[in-house]
């Protein structure tokens, strides 16, 4: 009922208009002396009917009413794509209440929102494994969530094999043997877990101990205990799991349509209902290159400081992303373009050539420029596009009340502006009220529009070739035939 009341209403306002085309169809070498302007009737609510006598429309019933285009089709071999003009006199541009603005350059920002929550830094995980079979004699860590520090005592436990491999140290230290053998005991012992000291008191207290501590390698919080009291393990076991929490990733997940707008180095704000007077500020580290097929998202890591442990694991947080546009249609420059950071921990960033404080790898320069001052682009407002899906389409107007549709390509939506690529200069004017009638009767009488890239003119001289032997009429009436 919409479409039929605008269409309805584009031929009540359009009865004023004038209609100007040139050259909706092109001869192929000699022009005819014969070329007139000739009339075809068509449907108003189906445009692609096209019909040399006055009727009903063989689709709906409803009355056809006449359009005129310029029509040579030749011996239909070849029809090239013309442009085409509306012409509205002050009444009608009135009454369809057309309203053009004048385009130009402006910075263009977008903020890209996204929920996720907080996790692990993957690079800051580590696991206290088992590397010799044993009995837990005593739990120092019996729950998850508590804070350790480095060299802080985890599991006392028992192992045959260590206490045969500190009887083979203290043979060796009797024996006077200071040489390969003992070294390599004590290595054997090492490897397996014992710390410095604990290999010195052995030495030196020449005494086997048959319950070994393990001590915490790291700082961190305990998120996992795989053991218990009295219980066995074998080498291979995971005993515990821990996790430094001072810096924590944010996951936000971001949809693949977003996906223009991300680029690495970007400012994230982020905040928690469970935190509301506080803000947290990250940056985007990284993008995945997978996308979730069930939610059509992507995982966007951020790395956030967390030195007061503020931030937990499980979190649901709420970010912005803040993006701005250059002038190709890409995204700016975020600052960080000339720094130096590490392939392997792209959250690492300094401002000289050296190496990665995690992994020790060369630190890279990171290409482009930066720019701490935003471009400029063409932008066209949002109302002025009408977008089939395959075409996005725009009226100028070339002087008052004179209209002319024109493709154009456009980069991703930017607020209530579409960044223009091409198709469109500075200065001009286009339609951001209106369009859609003038669209309407761009379709009536067979020019180029939106959905008719080259006008319904260019089917009928088409349909008239001698290949095809049907006119447009004929073929639009033949499904209805009974």
């Amino acid at each position: 009922m919409r479409s039929i009341g605008l269409s309805c209403f584009a031929l009540g306002i359009f009865g004023a208009l004038t209609i100007t085309t040139v050259g909706v169809v092109m001869l192929p070498l000699v022009v005819s002396a014969q070329e007139q302007e000739t009339v075809v009737y068509t449907c108003s609510m189906h445009p692609q009917v096209r019909l040399p006598n006055p009727g009903k429309c063989p689709i709906c019933d409803m009355p056809l009413i006449p359009a005129v285009s310029s029509s040579s089709p030749g011996n239909g071999n070849e029809v090239g794509m013309g442009s085409s003009k509306i012409e509205l006199s002050e009444y009608a541009r009135s009454m369809a209440s057309v309203e053009s603005v004048e385009l130009k350059p402006m910075e263009l920002s977008h903020d890209v929102y996204a929920v996720g929550k907080v996790s692990y830094n993957e690079t800051a995980l580590s696991t206290i494994t088992a590397r010799v079979d044993g009995y837990v004699e005593r739990l120092f860590v019996n729950f998850t969530g508590i804070d350790v520090n480095k060299g802080d005592h985890l599991v006392e436990i028992y192992s045959p094999d260590l206490v045969v491999a500190q009887q083979e140290v203290l043979i060796a230290v009797r024996s006077g043997d200071r040489g390969s053998l003992l070294d390599s005991t004590l290595l054997k012992l090492s490897r397996w877990g014992l710390s410095e000291w604990q290999l010195k008191s052995l030495v030196e207290s020449r005494k086997v101990t048959e319950r070994v501590t393990l001590f915490s390698p790291i700082s961190g919080t305990v998120i996992s205990r795989n053991i218990t009291q009295s219980g066995a393990f074998r080498a291979g076991d995971a005993l515990y799991q821990i996790a430094n929490l001072d810096t924590v990733w944010v996951y936000l997940d971001v949809y693949e349509s977003q996906l223009p707008w991300l680029r690495y180095g970007q400012k994230v704000e982020l905040i928690t209902e469970s935190l509301p007077n506080r803000k947290f500020a990250g940056m985007v580290t990284f993008v995945s290159p997978l996308v979730d097929e069930e939610s059509r998202t992507i995982k966007v890591p951020v790395h956030i400081e967390n030195p007061d442990h503020a931030l937990k694991p499980g979190m649901f947080m709420s970010g912005r992303i803040l993006a701005t546009l250059s002038s190709s249609g890409q995204p700016a420059a975020t600052g960080i373009e000339g720094k130096f950071t590490c392939p392997m921990h792209p959250q690492v960033l300094e401002d000289g050539a050296g190496s990665c404080p995690i992994c020790g790898m060369d630190l890279k320069e990171i290409p482009g420029k930066s720019s701490l001052v935003g471009e400029s682009i063409l932008a066209v407002p949002a109302s002025a596009v009408i977008d089939s899906g395959l075409r996005q389409f725009v009226y100028v107007e070339q002087k008052r009340g004179v209209f002319k549709g024109v493709e154009v390509k456009l980069g991703p939506r930017a607020g209530n502006y579409f960044p223009v690529l091409s198709g469109l200069n500075s200065g001009e004017r286009v339609v951001v009220r209106g369009n859609f009638l003038l669209d309407s009767q761009a379709q009536i009488s067979g020019q180029p529009s939106l959905f008719y890239p080259r006008g319904a003119a260019y089917q009928d001289a088409v349909n008239a070739s001698p290949s095809d032997g049907k006119s447009r009429g004929q073929a639009a009436q033949t499904p209805h035939i009974h």
